[in-house]
């Protein structure tokens, strides 16, 4: 179960700890009496889970899966953070917002804001609540870089090629072409200044660190320097 985190009044969902709720109920009975040749699937999304706090159920599920003799494989995709911030612009005027205000809450370490930055989703989704015990941006990167090593098999950076590549070697499916669904077919447009502002704070947020590290050990970035 999922559900819209910032509605079209610009108001947080009034409850989102029920739908996480109900997210964390359906995987504990999706993760049990599990057949010896099938695979099952969950999608954890927007009010899912609160991965910075929610730890304790990815250790849950993986042993309760473990155990039956089964594997679980956790697989996630980062973008690059300019480019998927600036692909949020397109839903600024459904959320009420206007250019000037959306990114303004970032001047903060610990505001909420109508959007998430990818760090930020990936640590404290989007319930209102960002960086509730004001940690440094250092400190919000190692605990992303945390939960990656601890919890996740498959790790892609930007490459659709390699996430599929990769969750069709450890499951042995066969290939099929995936339809494409979520596309914006508009226009965006930004100024030099929106650009680099954005830069800016996201670097101040941990997201620019966040992502060049997660390049560094995933994908191999870098490593020539070490020859």
């Amino acid at each position: 179960m999922w559900g819209i985190e910032v509605d079209k009044n610009g108001n947080f969902n009034r409850n989102p700890k029920k739908i996480e709720n109900s997210f964390v109920n359906g995987m504990n009975e999706h993760v049990q009496n599990l057949g010896p040749n099938e695979w099952r699937i969950a999608h954890s999304h927007i009010l899912s889970t609160y991965m910075n706090e929610s730890e304790k159920e990815l250790y849950h599920w993986r042993n309760t899966v473990e155990a039956q003799g089964c594997q679980m494989i956790n697989a996630v995709m980062l973008r690059d953070p300019l480019n998927h911030a600036m692909s949020l612009y397109k839903v600024i005027e459904s959320k009420s917002s206007t250019r000037e205000e959306w990114t303004k809450y970032l001047e903060s370490p610990t505001a909420p804001g109508l959007w998430a930055t990818q760090l930020d989703f990936f640590l404290y989704n989007n319930f209102g609540r960002r960086n509730p015990y004001g940690v440094s941006k250092e400190e919000k990167v190692r605990r992303g870089l945390e939960l990656l090593e601890m919890h996740f098999d498959i790790v892609a950076v930007a490459d659709h090629g390699y996430f599929v590549s990769e969750v069709l070697n450890m499951t042995g499916w066969e290939y099929i072409k995936m339809p494409v669904y979520n596309v914006h077919r508009g226009k965006l447009s930004y100024t030099k200044k929106e650009v680099e502002d954005l830069n800016k704070l996201l670097t101040a947020n941990g997201d620019i660190d966040f992502f060049d590290a997660v390049k560094i050990r995933y994908t191999g970035a870098l490593s020539y320097l070490e020859r």
